[in-house]
């Protein structure tokens, strides 16, 4: 009997410890209990989705940051469509192919030129740019054209416009460079 004693005293203190616990523990805080711990775990799920999503999904986690180009725009470039669109009163056009072998020279010419004191604006205007191709015509040029529906150029060109018409139109390089003073 002593021993059943024992085991009884052993079961009792086991309850009494399950009862001294439930005592001590409200129904509320049961609950508030049971709201932490569901918020942990949606917590930890939330997470856990994220990054499963950046990871395979976009792919974003081991994804290098591709460099930036800077975007940059030359304005004394035009096309010969809008030479008289310019915002100037009075400018220069220079109009040669880029591919030519003189072509270092004649930038040259325009890049002498836009250094000088009290010079007035000079755009260049490619053609070898398709959209400069149809106003180009070696053979036959037109130095009386007043309209861009006018103009022909050759190889080398220099332009003059005032108040948005074409003022002088002059294609020797020689001649080129007495124009511009150089």
């Amino acid at each position: 009997m002593a021993e059943k004693k024992l085991k009884d005293a052993k079961v009792n203190k086991r309850e009494l410890k399950k009862l001294a616990r439930q005592v001590t523990e409200t129904e509320e805080q049961s609950v508030i209990k049971k709201f932490i711990i569901i918020i942990l775990v949606l917590s930890v799920l939330i997470i856990g989705v994220y990054f499963f999503t950046k990871a395979f999904v976009t792919k974003d986690l081991k994804k290098e940051e591709e460099p930036k180009t800077e975007v940059t725009f030359d304005y004394s470039k035009t096309v010969l469509g809008s030479l008289l669109n310019r915002p100037y009163n009075e400018y220069y056009v220079l109009v040669y192919n880029s591919e030519d072998l003189k072509s270092n020279s004649y930038r040259s010419i325009a890049s002498s030129y836009q250094t000088k004191e009290n010079s007035i604006k000079i755009y260049i205007a490619d053609l070898s740019d398709s959209m400069n191709e149809k106003f180009y015509n070696s053979k036959k040029s037109n130095p009386n054209a007043k309209t861009i529906d006018e103009l022909q150029v050759g190889d080398l060109t220099l332009i003059k416009v005032k108040d948005k018409a074409i003022n002088k139109y002059i294609e020797k390089e020689e001649d080129i460079r007495l124009e511009l003073g150089l």
